[in-house]
């Protein structure tokens, strides 16, 4: 038999062996990255669990057949904020209606050079203001030196999330979740950064990811986000003009919100209807133009 046959024969045992699949090199890939929200989503709905996508570790589908696609992917994950991996088959026909056929805990992600360590939650990292001053320091360094290292053109967005573990002689060291744009793309990326006693600043990881999402999308920002207060006020307005009733504000209890250009905003607030005090969640969208739509008003236990 010649080396080629056993070549051959080689390969389709390995795939048979592996079901078909095949690695996708890039797990950024568009129909892995829909594959894995779909699937986080689908989730949650179906345990009734809060499951957030930390990042795709592995992927691999098999052979498309007529548009259609099969993935099996090992997933980063947060289960009720305890990092899991786990293993999800999803299906994606011809049209791009996806279908979860099976979730499973695993230790596909084990080891492998996705897994950070200085993301686990069970660090010694502790939440700091966004407003930092170090921390901006660290995320311009860290967006400086990330450019040079990958010679791509990336520009810090905002600031998602800031965390440093307790300052030991002038230095410290920080865990940072960002919006950046890397070539034109917008995204988020996580970075631990280093300073020094004397202010010099070295890049330890950069990880290009969905960091600070919840599984829809949504990121916790601060309350008083001008963008949530603008919002509330005009969910509040249409609300009361829509039911001929007046509603004022009396707190915002939880303030999200997802996008960039076009942003949606989700607003856990409690509000004053008559004298009685009731808690509501309400999702505002708005367009690049600055025009908004209350999509959604709903009583709710979200400030719990």
């Amino acid at each position: 038999m010649s080396a080629y046959a056993v070549t051959f024969v080689f390969t389709l045992t390995a795939l048979a062996q592996s079901g078909g699949y095949r690695p996708v090199a890039d797990t950024n890939d568009a129909g892995v990255d829909m594959a894995a929200k779909f699937a986080v989503s689908e989730q949650s709905t179906r345990s009734k669990t809060t499951v957030t996508l930390n990042s795709v570790v592995k992927a691999s589908d098999k052979e498309p057949i007529l548009g259609a696609r099969d993935f099996m992917l090992c997933l980063d994950t947060s289960i009720q904020a305890k990092q899991t991996y786990v293993q999800a088959i999803v299906t994606m026909d011809q049209y791009s209606n996806l279908k979860l056929m099976g979730w499973s805990k695993s230790t596909c992600g084990n080891g492998s050079a996705a897994s950070v360590p200085g993301f686990k939650p069970d660090t010694a990292y502790k939440a700091v203001d966004l407003d930092d001053p170090g921390a901006d320091f660290a995320a311009q360094n860290a967006i400086r030196l990330q450019s040079a290292k990958t010679k791509s053109k990336i520009t810090f967005g905002e600031m998602v999330k800031v965390e440093d573990k307790e300052p030991t002689l002038g230095t410290r060291d920080f865990r940072l979740c960002m919006s950046v744009i890397n070539n034109g793309k917008p995204g988020r990326a996580l970075a631990l950064v280093s300073m020094d006693q004397y202010s010099n600043y070295k890049l330890t990881d950069w990880k290009d990811g969905r960091c600070g999402e919840s599984a829809d999308g949504f990121t916790t920002v601060k309350n008083s986000d001008p963008g949530i207060g603008l919002a509330a006020d005009f969910a509040i307005k249409k609300h009361s003009e829509d039911k001929g009733v007046a509603h004022s504000l009396v707190s915002i209890l939880k303030a999200e919100n997802k996008g960039m250009f076009e942003m949606t905003y989700r607003i856990c607030m409690k509000i004053d209807e008559e004298g009685e005090k009731h808690i509501i969640q309400a999702v505002v969208s708005m367009d690049q133009y600055s025009n908004m739509k209350l999509v959604s008003w709903e009583h709710s236990t979200c400030g719990n």
